[in-house]
């Protein structure tokens, strides 16, 4: 087992908060995102997105791209579809996890990326936000990550 594994399951990290509510409210829906790059397939990307609803429901959705320069772009659009897709099935409350640090270490300290095209999903993940009732967010291991299990390029 890993040790970020180990560290994890003996101390999870909390969510932070995102939005303008900094309180989790009584029902929350659970979001896992993962992107996933591949330049064996001419730059081919997916993006998954499992989601636990307010009533145990539980739904997933896979998106391709081709016009994602690396496997950062992918993480980074997984979250805004994560966000989009709760908002679709009527969850304005939720957690979401995902397991690119340097994204989640963005998020949370409010630092926006230097790269345009990140900076881009930053700031749509943050309007996004701003439209939901909570948004709490934090970094969780791949092995926790359900998200990962639907795809692999």
């Amino acid at each position: 087992m890993r040790v970020s594994l180990i560290d994890f399951l003996r101390k999870p990290t909390i969510f932070s908060p995102l939005g303008q509510r900094l309180v989790k409210p009584p029902k929350v829906a659970l979001v896992q995102t993962d992107g996933s790059f591949s330049n064996q397939y001419t730059n081919i990307s997916r993006t998954a997105v499992t989601l636990k609803t307010y009533d145990n429901v539980n739904y997933s959705l896979i998106n391709t791209y081709s016009d994602h320069w690396n496997s950062t772009e992918s993480e980074w659009c997984s979250v805004l579809n994560g966000i989009r897709y709760a908002q679709k099935k009527d969850q304005g409350s939720i957690e979401l996890e995902n397991d690119c640090l340097e994204l989640i270490k963005h998020l949370v300290n409010r630092r926006p990326p230097v790269k345009s095209r990140l900076a881009d999903y930053y700031r749509s993940i943050f309007k996004e936000a701003k439209n939901m009732e909570y948004l709490g967010i934090r970094w969780i291991p791949r092995e926790l990550n359900r998200a990962d299990d639907l795809f692999r390029l």
